[in-house]
């Protein structure tokens, strides 16, 4: 993977990794449940807020 394509997967995960960090659970722990349903709800949040914004 490129960097930059290392550092948008970052920006990506960002929300979620943050959230699992603050609560204290290492990676096996989480098994990427609360970093997914994390990351769901902020980028759905903000395209919903984006499409509200210029689509409707």
């Amino acid at each position: 993977m490129t960097q930059l394509g290392q550092m948008l997967l970052n920006a990506f995960l960002y929300p979620g990794d943050l959230v699992r960090r603050k609560v204290g659970m290492t990676v096996e722990e989480d098994g990427g449940m609360l970093r997914s349903i994390v990351n769901m709800i902020v980028w759905g949040t903000l395209v919903l807020l984006v499409w509200f914004q210029f689509f409707a």
